[in-house]
């Protein structure tokens, strides 16, 4: 609770956007962003999370969430400015508004109205895919990506945080480029080498 409590106090960030990809990263974040602060975990409903994000300039293809009524994914929320930096990271996506009452917090009741009510002086969003185009071989997923991604939940919620992410996302019959030993994602996270055997555990074995 004095965690929560000191990160709420911490914050004077006017927006929240709600991290399911890369930005669940801290380092990634930080790095590629600016975004020095952690990220609060919860999950959302009314959109999916699936391989579906294509990149062209970076040949690559990323998670996006699209709005569907009965879906959901794990994410955290991320204190932002919505600055330039973060724009660019996110240019193949939308900035879409989400309401508290689409947002679950796994806390006591008590901490959980006091972060809403720290949530209402903010603005929440989404990064919603402007397309829907899955993996191929010109665009395929990069292990540098997933493991970002997996590190992230790893770090904040643990083996938990990553199977929901793994279980909420679609598409994972994705063409894939193992990169680890040379990443090509242009914002890949310094990644624990402990992490790896953990990933490749939970990918072979996700349930």
């Amino acid at each position: 609770m004095a965690q929560l409590e000191r990160w709420m106090t911490a914050i004077s960030e006017p927006h929240i956007v709600l991290g399911y990809g890369s930005l669940m990263n801290s380092d990634s974040r930080s790095r590629h962003s600016g975004i020095p602060h952690d990220g609060v975990e919860v999950e959302v409903f009314g959109f999916e999370r699936g391989w579906i994000t294509r990149s062209e300039p970076e040949l690559q293809t990323y998670v996006g969430a699209y709005q569907k009524k009965d879906g959901w994914l794990n994410a955290q929320l991320v204190p932002t400015h919505l600055d330039p930096a973060l724009q660019k990271r996110e240019q193949d996506y939308r900035f879409t508004p989400v309401t508290i009452d689409q947002l679950n917090f796994e806390l006591a009741d008590d901490l959980t109205e006091r972060l809403i009510d720290w949530l209402k002086l903010r603005d929440i969003w989404i990064c919603e895919s402007l397309k829907v185009e899955p993996s191929s071989a010109d665009y395929p997923v990069h292990q540098s990506y997933i493991d970002t991604c997996l590190a992230g939940c790893l770090e904040l919620g643990g083996e938990a945080a990553a199977r929901r992410f793994i279980a909420s996302t679609t598409g994972w019959q994705h063409h894939r480029v193992n990169d680890r030993e040379a990443p090509r994602y242009p914002r890949a996270a310094v990644v624990n080498p402990a992490y790896f055997a953990v990933i490749d555990q939970l990918l072979d074995n996700p349930s």
